[in-house]
């Protein structure tokens, strides 16, 4: 696939949401397998002041986005799901006017992977591109600026990558003041889960989050998120266990990555 090609599906995927793509992630805690089936993802201990400490966004999201793949800071590389990024997350876009302005006459050379962007010059693309997660974050909660750094950073990175601009329950939650129970809201979540099932960096990135929500909320909640399973039975469908469970068809369909649902085998193993 040519570069522009690459720019275009990027354009693309702007359009129909935000997406998730964590390289790396500080994680507090890690999950641990439970009994019967389980998945415990136990809540985060209460931030430290080290990790209080007011650091800028750029500091708080970019160790967990990581800045280019395979300890190549800076080079462009696909992501995971094929698309064209550099620097902290950023997708390069055609006629990409933000990365224009940051790598000048570079710029061919920067998208084609022959030449890295230099830290000063991703921090400044990061700082074009957060601009108008802040500005999200600032419509949807009106209290964001009286928030200490440490949660606005958490707030921020949510919006950076999508999984808290799109969970309404959790906003709702920030915005009554309930942060405890907004913790353990923000973690469920189908790309937690998901992430939580293949082992990948996105929910280290989100227990960081959560942990900042759970000890600004004065207390961590000791209860652990569980996933259980649901095995499939004769005469099941998918909506019918979604009604058994509580559980939405599309939080079932996302979570198990199913490609047909309509296609359950029996004994199959399901993931709630």
């Amino acid at each position: 696939m040519t570069f522009d090609e690459l720019a275009e599906a990027n354009e693309i995927l702007l359009q129909e949401g935000p997406f998730t793509n964590a390289l790396a992630a500080l994680g507090i805690l890690g999950a641990t397998l439970g009994g019967a089936g389980q998945v415990q993802a136990k809540m985060p201990t209460p931030i430290t002041q080290a990790v209080k400490q007011d650091l800028s966004y750029y500091e708080y999201i970019a160790p967990s986005e990581g800045k280019g793949k395979d300890g190549r800071p800076g080079y462009a590389y696909k992501d995971h799901k094929g698309y064209l990024t550099v620097g902290v997350g950023h997708l390069v876009l055609r006629n990409d006017r933000a990365l224009k302005s940051v790598a000048g006459r570079e710029y061919n050379d920067v998208v084609r992977g022959k030449r890295p962007l230099t830290d000063r010059q991703m921090e400044q693309l990061f700082n074009i591109d957060v601009k108008s997660k802040i500005k999200a974050a600032q419509s949807k909660i009106p209290k964001f600026n009286t928030y200490p750094q440490y949660v606005r950073n958490a707030i921020v990175d949510g919006f950076f990558r999508g999984d808290l601009s799109g969970s309404r329950d959790t906003l709702a939650l920030i915005n009554n003041g309930e942060f405890k129970v907004a913790a353990k809201e923000y973690l469920n979540h189908a790309g937690y889960k998901t992430s939580k099932a293949d082992g990948t960096g996105v929910a280290g990135r989100m227990e960081r989050n959560a942990a900042a929500f759970a000890t600004f909320g004065g207390d961590v909640p000791t209860q652990p998120v569980t996933t259980n399973f649901y095995t499939v039975k004769p005469g099941d469908t998918l909506s019918k266990i979604a009604k058994q469970t509580s559980r939405s068809i599309n939080d079932l369909i996302k979570v198990n990555r199913l490609s047909n649902p309509d296609k359950l085998q029996v004994g199959q193993r399901l993931s709630l």
